[in-house]
């Protein structure tokens, strides 16, 4: 009996390990889908929803993965999107390069100062496969009151952080 607790005392701790929080993500993967050059960002404090919900894995496989990820692990990720319909405010203190923004204060920030070396993003709040693998995020960004961004990122953990594997546009204008 003693061996039995153990072991799931053991197997339920290294998964609990095993997910990373959602500011932990974003403090990790913010430079794998955005330019270098910016230091510090504005961060709409409310979360996005994501766009994984509905996927065409065929499109997906022919135009947008960099490497192969099991259909089970796409429809897990896409019930975690479907699941996950509550807000989430991201917490302030465990974020390192983000400074966090009503809507408000980020349509202030883009009408007054168009021609700062500024950006502002509003992401969905990760979702992660359950052995913490693997996670989804959509992140939309203006750089002003006309152009920006939005895309759909699907991430692989590795031994050196996360690894973007993937990404569908979903919006935008560069011009």
């Amino acid at each position: 009996m003693r061996i039995i607790c153990l072991f799931l005392l053991v197997s339920f701790a290294s998964r609990v390990q095993a997910q990373a929080s959602s500011e932990d993500f974003l403090n990790d993967a913010f430079f794998k889908f955005t330019d270098s050059a910016y230091s510090r960002y504005y961060l709409i404090a409310g979360s996005d929803t994501c766009r994984f919900e509905k996927f065409d894995y065929d499109e997906w496989v022919k135009y947008h993965l960099r490497e192969s990820v099991p259909l089970t692990t796409l429809n897990e990720l896409a019930y975690k999107v479907h699941i996950a319909r509550k807000p989430y405010y991201w917490k302030v203190n465990k974020l390192k390069k983000a400074t966090c923004i009503t809507v408000k204060e980020a349509d202030s920030l883009l009408i007054h100062y168009p021609a700062a070396k500024q950006m502002v993003l509003s992401l969905s709040q990760p979702q992660f496969t359950d052995d913490g693998e693997y996670a989804v995020v959509d992140i939309n960004w203006k750089w002003d009151l006309i152009r920006g961004g939005g895309y759909t990122y699907l991430f692989r953990r590795t031994p050196d952080g996360w690894r973007n594997i993937g990404s569908k546009r979903n919006w935008g204008n560069d011009q």
